[in-house]
């Protein structure tokens, strides 16, 4: 994570919003030096001031950075701020979550995809809890996709730091059940305001089985509340539809004494981590090689997550774009001779069309007149016209009507042309 030069905002070329937070969004952006996709998790220092969660921030980026070898966590690979946000740089994960992805398919999630998922996030939690770390707000939505469909655990957010000790037992546990997490995922201990471990993280996975396996949560009622004593009294009912293994491993781990459910143990008890990876539901995946072993489904939805139309514009992100009025910027190709380059094309109020390095270093300017229009010719292809030269550009991302519209909005309400 060592660079030569620190990062800026304008490293990165924003394409989307991915999501939002109650602390800020991740975007989707493309790296200009490289090329390279990220996902960038944007936090707003001023509401984390306000909600005095600075240090929470700062536990986030230890998690992320402790766990960058972790292969089924999200990886972190920059960090940086500005005087207004924190940047953390991570791994984008093109097929959305797993959510999406149950919402993909028609009809029942297919049994041996839910068993492989199971089983690799039992795997995912035991590495994250060796490692001295729970999670605290497991959910289909925070398990995100990669590109051959395997999980990753994002968004530690509310994470926490544990210290186990050498014979597998836990120091320094949450003395009290601070409410984290999301309603139909959280677990009694901490709706009672009890001790919180990592057994917290088991009550979510058995959640998750049991959605993966019967296309809903265990607890769902009209508010939260009430999900909450539903929780609280263990009101399950298991679908006669739900295979006994399946149903058998979900519910020796949404019980109510964190000690007692399957994978709490210490190492050599009789529910242990052991244990829980050996149940019957799961036994039949390769624990070894999970995250190597491929997808047991030949139909997986090409993309699990449609492309958001909210697109984040640099000059959100970047000050002195900002500062200098611009109205649209972003990274094109543009053609110099035989070959493309490319450019940062941007257009100010000035009003001016420039453009210029990766470096943000002048190359030149569009001549602007009432006679300048911009037209589509081709899939990514863009023109600008002028009296004197035509300039010809490629968008590198996204829809090269964008830049038409823009040019030729820009050129009406400047130079009156109709």
């Amino acid at each position: 994570m060592v660079e030569a030069r620190k990062l800026e905002p304008r490293d990165f070329q924003f394409v989307e919003i991915l999501g939002r937070g109650a602390y800020g969004r991740v975007a989707k952006a493309v790296r200009k030096e490289t090329g390279e996709t990220f996902a960038v998790k944007i936090i707003e220092k001023a509401h984390l001031k306000k909600e005095n969660k600075a240090r929470q921030a700062l536990i986030e980026r230890n998690i992320l950075a402790k766990l960058r070898d972790h292969p089924g966590t999200v990886r972190l690979h920059h960090t940086f701020q500005d005087p207004e946000n924190l940047y953390f740089v991570l791994e984008y994960c093109p097929n959305g979550d797993l959510m999406d992805l149950m919402n993909s398919f028609e009809g029942r999630f297919p049994l041996e995809l839910a068993r492989f998922y199971s089983a690799e996030l039992t795997v995912i939690l035991d590495l994250l809890h060796q490692r001295g770390i729970i999670h605290r707000d497991l959910k289909p939505e925070n398990l995100l996709l990669s590109q051959d469909f395997h999980l990753k655990l994002s968004d530690f957010g509310t994470g926490k730091e544990i210290n186990p000790d050498p014979d597998g037992t836990e120091i320094n546990r949450e003395r009290r059940g601070t409410f984290v997490g999301t309603a139909e995922y959280v677990s009694p201990e901490v709706l009672l305001d009890q001790e919180v471990g990592r057994e917290a993280d088991l009550w979510a996975l058995g959640c998750i089985i049991y959605q993966l396996v019967n296309g809903r949560p265990p607890f769902q009622a009209m508010n939260d509340y009430l999900i909450f004593e539903q929780i609280k009294e263990n009101r399950v009912n298991y679908p006669d539809t739900m295979p006994y293994d399946a149903a058998d491993l979900v519910n020796k781990l949404l019980v109510l004494d964190p000690k007692g459910r399957l994978g709490a143990g210490n190492p050599g008890e009789a529910n242990d981590m052991d244990a829980l990876k050996s149940h019957p539901f799961i036994n039949s995946i390769d624990i070894a090689n999970i995250f190597t072993t491929p997808i047991p489904c030949d139909n997986m939805p090409d993309k699990a997550r449609d492309s958001s139309d909210d697109e984040l514009e640099v000059q959100l992100l970047n000050r002195e774009n900002k500062d200098r009025g611009v109205v649209m910027t972003g990274l094109v190709k543009k053609k110099a001779g035989w070959i493309y380059k490319k450019r940062q094309l941007t257009i100010t109020n000035q009003p001016r069309i420039l453009y210029s390095d990766i470096d943000n270093n002048y190359k030149g300017d569009v001549p602007l007149s009432a006679d300048v229009r911009a037209e589509i010719r081709g899939d990514k292809d863009f023109v600008i016209i002028t009296p004197s030269r035509t300039y010809f550009f490629k968008e590198i991302i996204g829809d090269p009507q964008k830049w038409v519209d823009a040019v030729n909005k820009f050129i009406r309400e400047h130079f009156g042309r109709h």
